[in-house]
């Protein structure tokens, strides 16, 4: 089976969710995979060490360079570049993230991310035998397709994660230059030159 066939994902999703561990409220990834996963769950990244004085000045990042670009492909997918305007990478959308939660005093919304990251590295291994960042922009559909079908499981980290990467996009995106001006093709105020009243020439009435 064509891993990367539309159809089969379908198929393949409908099969999966029949048999994963959604039916006992766990999660919406598959249960063999969950398994092979605990090894990685262990080695979660610690809390980080105190650096030197000399270093305090250098700008940290939340995400790791990996975690940026799967990021940056996540919401290139939820918002794409078009022939009207650049996408979400453009517009530098996982920078905004990275930003908002490099300086979130919400440990349990950081916490999130990096699961959540996680996951969806997992989902996309399970639906296209890759990783995220590898898989085709149909198997990446597929995979968000998946999360957005379950967003009223909000029990589940995976889907907890992508409702707030959802969020983030949009309002990284529409706070953007490209957003902003090449998107929604904000002029800015203007003043009129003339006001123009309504025009309606109805009945008059008393």
């Amino acid at each position: 089976m064509s891993t990367n066939d539309p159809i089969d994902l379908r198929q393949d999703r409908r099969q999966w969710l029949k048999t994963s561990a959604t039916v006992l409220g766990a999660t919406l990834l598959p249960l063999p995979a969950m398994a092979a996963e605990t090894g990685q769950t262990a080695a979660a990244p610690s809390a980080p060490q105190e650096k030197p004085a000399a270093e305090a000045k250098t700008v940290t990042h939340f995400f790791t360079p990996a975690q940026h670009v799967l990021v940056e492909e996540l919401t290139e997918t939820i918002i794409p570049a078009d022939s009207h305007s650049g996408g979400a990478k453009a517009a530098k959308v996982a920078d905004y993230i990275d930003q908002t939660l490099r300086e979130s005093f919400d440990d349990n919304e950081k916490a999130l991310w990096r699961e959540g990251l996680r996951l969806v590295d997992i989902m996309s291994q399970h639906y296209n035998g890759k990783s995220f960042v590898n898989a085709s922009p149909e198997g990446r559909i597929a995979v968000l397709t998946v999360l957005s079908d379950h967003d009223n499981m909000t029990d589940l980290p995976e889907v907890r994660f992508f409702i707030e990467l959802k969020r983030l996009t949009v309002r990284g995106y529409y706070t953007s230059k490209i957003g902003i001006h090449d998107e929604l093709q904000y002029k800015g105020n203007r003043i009129l030159q003339e006001y123009v009243g309504c025009d309606d020439q109805g009945p008059a009435t008393s």
